[in-house]
């Protein structure tokens, strides 16, 4: 096995990661090669989809599928709006405060992210701009991850990986959108077995 690579959601950072007891660097576009893995979270899974055919295995973990949606599209910008305006601590307690996240609090620096990159992303990386992911065209092994109190995205994890030539599905228990965080120790657990690593 390669390098694990690793492509973190929106307000996601290298350091997320570093609960992986294996090396692992950030994905940049055009890194990886056909001997790595990428390893992708929400909006980074959404990401990662896309280039799944560059590498030998894939995880893509609480992420959706795209589709053309107003009014997803239209949240997004309202949210974009926020991230360039909005006092960050008021801004961070509404994020996560999102039912998506049930709970589960991540708390991040402002000094650490440029509001103006954060409201492209959700600009130009919402499910409802980008294309959706063309599945049954996916040759990678490919291990499809949702917590199972996430029942949006469990439902969404089914649905993909019953379009993948070499999909598996994995249901964490005790874990809603943030499955890497709320059960790491299950997740090494599961990784290690997908990818064959010690």
């Amino acid at each position: 096995m390669g390098v694990i690579w690793t492509v973190p959601g929106f307000l996601g950072q290298p350091s997320d990661w570093d609960f992986l007891p294996w090396p692992h660097r950030t994905w940049s576009e055009g890194a990886g090669s056909a001997d790595d893995v990428i390893i992708g979270y929400s909006m980074g899974g959404r990401r990662a989809l896309a280039e799944t055919h560059r590498f030998a295995k894939a995880v893509i973990v609480s992420a959706g599928l795209n589709a053309p949606d107003p009014e997803r599209r239209l949240r997004d910008e309202e949210w974009a709006q926020r991230f360039e305006s909005e006092e960050w601590e008021s801004l961070m307690s509404a994020w996560n405060a999102q039912p998506v996240f049930g709970g589960h609090r991540v708390e991040r620096n402002e000094a650490e992210f440029d509001r103006r990159e954060l409201a492209r992303m959700l600009r130009e990386w919402s499910p409802a701009v980008l294309p959706p992911p063309e599945l049954e065209s996916i040759e990678t092994p490919l291990l499809w991850v949702a917590g199972e109190r996430d029942a949006k995205y469990v439902d969404i994890a089914r649905s993909a990986v019953s379009r993948l030539r070499r999909g598996e599905l994995w249901i964490c228990p005790g874990a809603g959108h943030r499955v890497p965080w709320e059960q790491p120790a299950a997740f090494v657990t599961r990784l290690r077995d997908f990818l064959e690593l010690q």
